[in-house]
């Protein structure tokens, strides 16, 4: 069975106090990033935080500098279609209510998820953003990461999707749990299959269903892994320093206490030290259920000196991979 590596990135800004910026979150780190996939013959697919290119478009005329930002992600988004990279829909609605002050973005995460508007604000919303990916890169949109892995329930949001021919998803990782009521999601149920279709419930598998999921690949790691986390997020220097001059939101302590306390089910990462468990993941999902798609998550605004060591290491090591975006996945779309 002929493996395919799929290497996602949610491309975007932070959205705690300090957005960070369009050049440190994005621009610098994606080059890096395409160095190193090119040597090794493989491709990035983006999931493209379309709010925020509203935001950027819309304000563009006020404010030169966000212009300026709009341009050179543009012109970023159109090199990399041009090499065979690909480019797909993320949302993160909490845009339709940020403003610009003139030196920095004043973000209203209130309404964090797509289901905390209305259901007609979905529809547009949805259709807008698609949009102005389609306007960048061409009609070849139709895959969807939910911002936060939020996409529960996910019969509030299917229509809006499937209207503007949203068919294929991928936002669960099998076992993931957040208790985070914000940034709530639970998928602890979900079918560990390399894909599956789907309609009103990510978590079960429809053979009728109008969409198709492709999992990020998860793995179950121990709470060492998040100890090591917040000792180096104190640290961050040197070669764990992120390319991201953001900060993050903060979840609940709940959700913290989990993850320091017990195992869970983590996305297989190229974020930070996660990055270190590639090789070990791999091993896992070859020894497993014989999927035939590796898809690996990450953050670009997240990506470290260490990262791209350990992601070079990983696709150096992997043999008789098939590089793989979601447009080589047309095939599932249901008939």
């Amino acid at each position: 069975m002929v493996q395919k590596l799929l290497i996602s990135l949610d491309y975007e800004l932070f959205f705690g106090n300090k957005t960070g910026s369009v050049s440190k979150c994005m621009i610098e780190p994606i080059n890096a990033l395409v160095k190193v996939v090119e040597r090794h013959g493989m491709k990035l697919s983006l999931f493209v935080d379309a709010g925020y290119l509203d935001c950027l478009k819309k304000h563009s005329l006020q404010y030169p500098v966000l212009l300026a930002d709009f341009s050179v992600i543009t012109q970023q988004l159109q090199s990399l279609k041009d090499k065979g990279h690909d480019v797909q829909l993320h949302i993160h609605p909490h845009w339709v209510d940020s403003v610009f002050n003139g030196t920095s973005w004043q973000l209203d995460t209130t309404r964090y998820r797509l289901h905390d508007f209305q259901k007609h604000e979905i529809a547009e919303i949805v259709a807008r953003y698609k949009n102005i990916l389609v306007d960048i890169v061409g009609d070849t949109v139709f895959s969807y990461r939910a911002g936060g892995w939020c996409m529960q329930p996910f019969g509030v949001i299917a229509d809006a999707l499937h209207a503007e021919g949203i068919w294929l998803d991928s936002t669960v990782f099998t076992g993931g749990v957040s208790e985070d009521s914000q940034r709530w999601f639970d998928f602890s149920k979900a079918p560990d299959m390399p894909f599956w279709r789907f309609d009103a419930d990510p978590n079960i598998d429809d053979k009728t269903g109008r969409f198709v999921e492709v999992p990020i690949s998860s793995d179950r790691v121990s709470p060492l892994l998040f100890w090591k986390m917040a000792v180096i997020k104190k640290l961050t220097k040197g070669q764990h320093q992120p390319y991201g001059d953001g900060e993050a939101m903060k979840a609940n302590w709940q959700y913290y206490f989990k993850r320091l306390t017990s195992s869970t089910y983590s996305v297989v990462s190229i974020d930070g030290i996660k990055a270190g468990l590639l090789k070990r993941a791999w091993d896992r999902h070859l020894k497993g259920r014989g999927s035939d798609i590796f898809n690996i998550m990450g953050h670009p605004k997240a990506v470290t000196s260490y990262s791209l060591v350990q992601l070079d290491r990983f696709l150096g090591s992997i043999k008789g991979v098939q590089a793989c975006t979601f447009q080589d996945l047309k095939h599932l779309r249901p008939g």
